[in-house]
């Protein structure tokens, strides 16, 4: 296989990528990996890694990038929202067909919260967009919410006895303000798109093909785990035999 970090473009903002190029001969499609977000994001990262060295290794062409507000990439987390990466997501799906001229279009591969923007991205890719994968994706962005805020205040209370409580959170959010969840910055932006993000509505513009893979087919390698997950094994078969049967 063939590696080659680099840069891309969205508007003023600077994204960093890696493309991942089968070793020899021309790819048999190419998937854009939507990765998932702040602690999650950190967690998976090595298993996103080998996910697309075994694509490439058959045939299959990945472009994998931190979105903006994430990573090595320009701009501020929390400045940034779901409608942001759902760009991001469009213009790295352009520069993979750049990369790979002879395919018609691509497939989008998104794993937890990254789910939603390589959904709305598909949707709004009109024909190129050949299929979806959705590695358990989140069903409600405010369930989602929920959760990070609870576990964030539950850590604090365990180190400092002491944490603010839920409802001061979400009352400072809606007043604009932006607060700080395990070091990362919800903004007005993301945490107005958490609240009306719910998966069916989204998956309901979609009109690729899909392949949605319920996350209890894996140990929770995206959570804080004493065990360092490397693969995603039966989420990686699974998307690589549908890709190869969509293929055919």
């Amino acid at each position: 296989m063939n590696e080659t970090p680099f840069f891309f473009s969205v508007g003023t903002h600077q994204l960093f990528a890696v493309f991942h190029r089968p070793a020899a001969g021309a790819a048999r499609c190419g998937v854009v990996l939507c990765s998932a977000i702040a602690e999650e994001k950190l967690w998976s990262h090595r298993v996103y890694v080998n996910a697309a060295r075994e694509l490439a290794k058959e045939d299959v062409a990945v472009l994998r990038f931190d979105f903006r507000g994430e990573g090595d990439s320009d701009m501020e987390f929390e400045n940034g929202g779901l409608e942001t990466r759902a760009a991001d997501v469009l213009r790295a799906a352009e520069v993979l067909l750049d990369q790979e001229p002879r395919l018609r279009g691509c497939y989008f591969l998104g794993h937890r919260l990254g789910c939603a923007p390589a959904a709305m991205a598909a949707s709004r890719f009109g024909e190129r967009a050949l299929g979806l994968i959705a590695w358990d994706p989140v069903g409600s962005g405010s369930n989602y919410l929920m959760q990070w805020l609870r576990s964030v205040l539950a850590a604090e209370f365990a180190q400092t006895g002491m944490a603010e409580s839920r409802a001061s959170l979400l009352k400072r959010l809606d007043a604009g303000e932006t607060i700080v969840a395990d070091g990362y910055g919800i903004g007005p932006s993301l945490y107005r798109d958490l609240m009306a993000l719910e998966w069916p509505s989204v998956l309901a513009a979609v009109l690729c093909p899909v392949l949605a893979i319920d996350g209890n087919c894996e140990p929770p390698f995206w959570r804080e785990s004493k065990r360092f997950h490397t693969r995603a094994p039966v989420m990686s078969r699974r998307t690589l035999e549908w890709l190869q049967a969509s293929m055919q």
